[in-house]
């Protein structure tokens, strides 16, 4: 019998789960109203702020509208494509509005890349942003034999951007 693999990236916590949607203030009201979950900070998510994009590992411009929600310990992200190429646009052309990848946090984005890389699971988007020193960024992996999309994320200091708050 083959000896498994040993594990390259260990996943301790989920940080994030994200729903995409199409009208982000619309989802969080809703989400105030049905549940209470708010208030949301929100975000535009384009440059300057974000910085160094690919998409299927390759450079690439594009805007979200983006919100956040804590949830006890997990965050609940609401995503928005406003224009662009993104994996957010594809998935809601693809399967509509609904649960899209699940976050994880790590010490370094690039290294944890490429070893899912390795593995056989590419980056299909990724990105950094805020002051570079901070080294903040994110990075998505289609992980097929788990039917899931994985975002690692690294959040070494603030974003540099004031939220706007929803409700």
């Amino acid at each position: 019998m083959a000896q498994p693999k040993p594990v390259k990236v260990k996943i301790e916590s989920i940080n994030q789960i994200a729903i995409a949607v199409w009208d982000l203030e619309v989802v969080a009201q809703n989400y105030w109203n049905i549940f209470g979950i708010g208030p949301w900070e929100t975000y535009l998510w384009e440059p300057p702020l974000i910085y160094d994009r690919k998409y299927y590992g390759k450079p690439s411009w594009a805007r979200e509208k983006i919100a956040l929600a804590r949830v006890g310990n997990v965050q609940l992200e609401l995503v928005q494509p406003v224009e662009g190429d993104s994996i957010y646009r594809d998935f809601l052309l693809k399967h509509g509005e609904g649960l899209h990848h699940i976050n994880f946090s790590v010490d370094d984005v690039d290294e944890t890349a490429a070893m899912l890389t390795e593995q056989g699971f590419p980056s299909i988007q990724g990105a950094h942003y805020g002051p570079p020193e901070y080294k903040n960024g994110f990075s998505y992996h289609s992980i097929k034999p788990l039917h899931t999309i994985w975002e690692s994320v690294h959040v070494g200091g603030p974003k540099g951007v004031e939220p706007i708050w929803i409700p």
